[in-house]
């Protein structure tokens, strides 16, 4: 018998779950972020203290375990090869698989769903009844993930750079930005020059926080990338829809009634989704024993 391990990482914390499935008992551990494309050694070391953390908690070794690692950035192919060559745990065997994959089976417990995930990142899935997964968007901080905290972050530095260009004074929402990132050129330059998509993304908060026009405009500018990113996720199919990170809560209020009439709340989370698969690989490895 196999202990079963989750483990789910993205650009803002990194949590995993240990599950004995004789005794039904279960070990929960949390480490710093584990987004391969923002800053990949880190994300490999916080993964690897984790996983030791929960060895440790449940007192197994790595040959006991089955895991399944889901981490943002897990897509890209020479990250994803990198990692598998990396993480050096000689577990029975393992998978490492993305974030939003995972996510999608925890959502509504391996049936047919389209999933949209809402954190520092943003990306859409699709679980169809033939067990065809397709993954939209999610295509990191550069050029994609709209609708995400870091994208909300970026646009919210980006306006108050303009309102200082422009010399007119700062709204309560742009001062509370300046707080953090600066309000002249001697403090933003810097900030700029080290800022991660973690550090946008925690800028996000404001938005809500503030009545102002302009939040208003930038909770709407949100609305819109995440209604295209949900649209393209279902794919006009009658499916249930599901949303999920933190940043989902706020931007339910603002989806038309079309998408909201395919909501339901999630039946299980990602660590529910990455057990659940690593219970089918372990399932393969007994079999083939």
């Amino acid at each position: 018998m196999y202990y079963l391990l989750a483990i789910d990482g993205g650009g803002t914390k990194t949590v995993g779950q240990l599950y004995c499935p004789h005794s039904g008992q279960r070990w929960q551990g949390r480490a710093g972020p584990a987004q391969l494309t923002n800053d990949y050694a880190s994300a490999r070391q916080n993964v690897y203290d984790l996983c030791q953390q929960l060895l440790t908690q449940a007192g197994v070794e790595p040959a006991q375990i089955v895991a399944i690692i889901g981490l943002a950035g897990a897509g890209n192919p020479s990250l994803h090869h990198a990692f598998l060559n990396d993480l050096a745990l000689p577990f029975a065997a393992w998978q490492l698989t993305t974030d939003a994959r995972i996510s999608l089976y925890g959502a509504n417990l391996g049936h047919p769903v389209a999933v949209v995930a809402i954190g520092t990142g943003s990306v859409g899935m699709r679980l169809q009844a033939d067990g065809t997964e397709l993954q939209v968007g999610g295509w990191g901080f550069t050029l994609g993930d709209e609708g995400g905290g870091a994208w909300l972050g970026k646009l919210l530095v980006r306006a108050l750079l303009w309102q200082l260009d422009w010399q007119r004074p700062l709204t309560p929402l742009l001062q509370a930005t300046g707080a953090i990132c600066g309000t002249n050129v001697a403090a933003i330059l810097p900030w700029l020059k080290q800022a991660t998509a973690s550090d946008f993304a925690a800028l996000a908060p404001l938005v809500y926080h503030y009545t102002e026009p302009l939040a208003e405009q930038l909770r709407q500018q949100q609305a819109q990338a995440i209604a295209e990113l949900a649209r393209c996720s279902l794919a006009d199919q009658a499916l249930p829809l599901v949303f999920l990170g933190g940043l989902a809560e706020q931007c339910l209020p603002y989806l038309s009634e079309s998408l909201r009439q395919h909501l339901q709340p999630a039946k299980g989370d990602a660590l529910a989704g990455g057990l659940a698969l690593a219970a089918t690989l372990a399932a393969s490895l007994s079999h083939h024993e």
